[in-house]
């Protein structure tokens, strides 16, 4: 669900009416529309739980106490919208730290939009594309990577078929949006000189297909953008290797960072404590889909680097290279530079959803959290100041805290997040 999929979301928000709200930097004390409740306190997290046809985002405090458990909710209706929430939603791998808290809505809805903190007052709402017509074409947000007040970029997943798309509408780029003003500045980094192929069968035999380079999440590290690739064709029946681009802002120039052996690396998020390191995992891939040797060997999680002027990886865990591994390349997150955590998914028949911590460089593993269903751990955060890892689980239609204790994580509690909604927990986010 990390990178809301064609194939899974077939139920897509069509978009109505074409304006954005416009707004001036802020405390977060109030100067855009008036929109949601006023907060108590500046939130440090928000949960999101969705249903992936509603959406609702809660926001909590230091002490992860909810400050509002549905603070904004697909039923939500506020002046200057371009369109609510779907049930696709994320939030950026990083804020802003300007006082706002923002919103990706994806595949179909094609939206972001910024609320201040903790007024909730309405920023803004920026679409990621143009007018699209009838083509059917969606651009598919899936993070809002914030440079500075004037420049903010946007990765889009999909690729634009049609050889005749004007620019806006092109996708597989970084698209530039100005975070006050929440307007497309009308320049796009394309990373189509990323894309490659590879072959599929077919009735007649091997056919080489076009991969697209698919951008997903991305981190900012000086004046460089590192951002995971998919790097998975039109039909999503072909992937090529595991890659990782680096787009110099300065002079626009994109170059791809290979990982060996490695296929679908979108998900990419950062180190605590190592400001210029990131942590891809890659998904691995599989045709026909759901083959487990064949995840088996392209799937694992890379540690790289990007302190110097060329950007190396550091750490490579590859599943193969342990036969008897879990496949725990869900939902990662780092706890340190060789430490993360891992989601290995249950198969609805003899195994359920376990976390796992995964030391990069041993590649030793040890569960730390079982649930009671599959596919429902989905995306934690770890907060380094209180050492708290929250896990959302929506078997148990709650939050699982757990505490860091050296080597060890103990469970200390749960929180359950607007239990009336119906709606179960699938993201937890820290608002650093």
């Amino acid at each position: 669900m990390e990178r809301g999929r064609i194939f899974i979301f077939l139920i897509g928000v069509l978009l109505a009416g074409s304006g954005c709200a416009e707004s001036e930097q802020s405390d977060g004390s109030g100067s855009g529309t008036p929109a949601l409740d006023r907060l108590d306190a500046v939130p440090r997290y928000a949960v999101v739980s969705t249903d992936f046809t509603s959406s609702s985002i809660a926001v909590l405090d230091e002490s992860f106490q909810v400050l509002h458990e549905s603070w904004v909710n697909s039923g939500t209706t506020y002046p200057g919208l371009v369109a609510t929430l779907s049930g696709d939603v994320v939030l950026p791998t990083r804020q802003a730290g300007d006082g706002t808290l923002t919103v990706i809505d994806r595949f179909f809805t094609d939206v972001v939009t910024r609320f201040l903190v903790p007024s909730g007052d309405l920023s803004g709402q920026a679409r990621t594309q143009g007018e699209a017509g009838g083509t059917g074409f969606s651009s598919n947000p899936q993070d809002f990577i914030y440079v500075s007040p004037d420049s903010a970029w946007v990765p889009r997943y999909e690729p634009n078929l049609d050889p005749a798309a004007p620019p806006q509408n092109q996708g597989n780029d970084l698209f530039e949006v100005d975070p006050t003003e929440m307007i497309a500045t009308g320049s796009r980094i394309d990373l189509s000189p990323l894309n490659t192929t590879a072959e599929v069968m077919s009735e007649a035999g091997p056919v080489e297909v076009e991969v697209f380079a698919r951008p997903s999440r991305g981190r900012l590290i000086g004046s460089r953008i590192l951002v995971g690739l998919d790097r998975i064709s039109a039909s999503f029946d072909a992937a090529g290797p595991g890659m990782v681009a680096v787009v110099d802002l300065e002079n626009e120039s994109v170059e791809g960072i290979e990982i060996p052996g490695l296929k679908n690396c979108g998900n990419l998020g950062a180190v605590p404590s190592a400001p210029t390191k990131v942590v891809v995992s890659c998904a691995g891939f599989s045709q026909p889909f759901g083959d487990e040797a064949q995840i088996r060997q392209s799937a694992g999680i890379a540690l790289l680097d990007a302190a110097e002027q060329s950007v190396e990886i550091e750490r490579l865990w590859r599943v193969a290279d342990h036969p008897e591994a879990a496949i725990a390349v869900g939902g990662v997150i780092a706890l340190a530079e060789e430490r993360v955590l891992g989601v290995a998914s249950g198969d609805f028949a003899s195994t359920v959803d376990t976390l796992y911590t995964i030391d990069l460089t041993t590649g030793s593993q040890e569960p730390v959290y079982q649930a009671t269903g599959s596919f429902v751990i989905g995306l934690s955060a770890y907060d380094p100041e209180s050492e708290m890892v929250f896990v959302p689980d929506a078997a148990a239609n709650a939050v699982i805290e757990l505490a860091v204790d050296q080597e060890e994580l103990i469970q200390v509690g749960s929180t359950t997040i607007a239990p009336d909604l119906g709606l179960p927990p699938t993201q937890v986010y820290l608002l650093d």
